[in-house]
């Protein structure tokens, strides 16, 4: 730390300059301003541009206050040796003011010929050129767009010029550590008021494919969300924590489970499970949620119906059209058996169309009891897994499937996780940012 003298010296050279770097910026607003919006637009940009010098200047001096990190002549090392004070050197250093230069104490091992300079751990920089605050903005901006529109994004409104390669080592790297401390991330406590009233949990699961380097992988998604009766009776949904990740069923299993324990499963007045009917969401119901009230989503139910009637009947026909329409009045009606009834009646002549009918005649029967809707829209419940199923399309597909992109496996969960942390509001302060 610098004494009080020259600190208070420093901070006046600061307050001094900034004072006259206002003062011209001013006296030049008045000579240059015009009812002009070309020349008002050279005017912003000049003084934006002045303004992050300024502030780059006195950020470096800020910083100078407290002091280059300087820990006595000679410091433990981690390989048992010792850290020699080697002398200052400088480093630059990129802000969201821009680069400027930082001053510091710089140690070296001659054992393990480690070097080390104290103050890049103290303000996160040791292992990056960038400010916490820059990765925190490259992060959020890689989280959202491709890197390369990322970079121009970042220079054209922030003034910050990166490759496109930096802005994707630092996303991922930022995506992994998500990765890693997700497991036991707190969860915000529910407000007293949320804890009062007993609420309805809702679990539900999907899977979508993207394009790597090792082929199509599925990504898991999980979705958990609490609702509790609207005014109108319907369900009303107040909040919801998604998870994904490039798994195996048992993982994701326990990690639903986790989840589920953390939004309030052991408060819940009911616990719900929405799913497709893939075998494996119940399978993994019954082993971590027994006694859940169990529904197919009402919308692959029916879009099953319709592939059944356009097998059976043909594309876009007549026939087809009633059949699926009169279908899904019995699933509305919870008449499952009688639907099943119905189906046994088809008679394809193909092949293919014998396979779908044989594989829709198993898919309800199996998903019977999951197919009440009648007593399921009665008891005040969400009948449709649409929840998960955003988060498929905004987590996954709008930012890790567009056209011609391929990941690589780390890659993908990096920025998978970038964008789970945004979405459920677990985005980490500049100043927790690992370097």
């Amino acid at each position: 730390m610098l004494d009080a003298e020259r600190k208070g010296a420093l901070i006046e050279q600061m307050r001094r300059e900034a004072a006259e770097e206002a003062q011209r910026l001013l006296e030049e607003a008045f000579e240059r301003l015009e009812p002009d919006a070309q020349r008002w637009s050279d005017l912003e940009a000049e003084i934006r541009r002045r303004m992050h010098a300024l502030g780059g200047s006195l950020l470096e001096k800020a910083l100078q206050t407290a002091g280059n990190g300087y820990q006595g002549s000679r410091r433990p090392c981690l390989c048992g040796g010792t850290l020699k004070y080697m002398g200052d050197r400088e480093r630059d250093v990129v802000s969201l003011m821009g680069d400027f230069r930082l001053k510091r104490a710089y140690y070296w091992c001659a054992g393990c010929g480690a070097g080390q300079a104290p103050l890049d751990r103290q303000l996160r920089i040791e292992q990056s050129d960038f400010s916490p605050s820059v990765r925190q903005m490259i992060g959020r901006v890689g989280a959202q767009v491709p890197f390369g529109r990322g970079r121009e994004l970042m220079g054209e409104l922030a003034g910050l010029w990166i490759s496109q390669r930096q802005h994707q080592q630092i996303s991922e790297r930022i995506g992994a550590r998500l990765m890693a401390e997700a497991s036991w991330r707190p969860v915000s406590p529910s407000p007293p008021e949320r804890r009062q009233k007993a609420e309805d949990l809702y679990l539900s699961a999907d899977g979508t494919t993207v394009h790597t380097f090792e082929g199509w992988r599925e990504v898991k998604m999980g979705a958990v969300f609490l609702a509790r009766p609207g005014p109108d009776g319907l369900p009303q949904r107040t909040a919801t924590r998604y998870f994904a990740d490039v798994i195996q069923a048992e993982v994701f299993g326990w990690r639903w489970y986790h989840l589920a324990e953390r939004m309030g499963l052991d408060r819940a007045r009911r616990v719900i499970v929405l799913g497709d009917g893939a075998a494996w969401i119940w399978n993994l119901v019954q082993m971590h949620f027994p006694g859940a009230i169990e529904i197919v989503d009402w919308y692959h139910a029916a879009e099953r119906l319709w592939t059944v009637a356009q097998a059976c009947f043909g594309q876009a026909t007549p026939e087809a059209a009633r059949w699926a329409k009169a279908g899904e009045k019995l699933l509305r009606q919870s008449r499952v058996e009688t639907l099943l009834v119905r189906l046994s009646r088809l008679r394809p002549r193909h092949k293919q169309a014998r396979q779908i009918l044989h594989d829709a005649q198993g898919y309800f029967r199996n998903n019977a009891h999951r197919m009440r809707y009648r007593r399921f829209r009665r008891q005040g419940l969400f009948i449709a897994s649409g929840v998960v199923e955003a988060g498929c399309k905004h987590i996954v597909g709008f930012r890790l499937k567009q056209s011609g992109m391929r990941w690589s496996l780390d890659g993908l969960r990096s920025i998978l996780h970038l964008r789970l942390a945004l979405l459920n509001g677990d985005w980490p302060t500049p100043s927790s940012l690992a370097a």
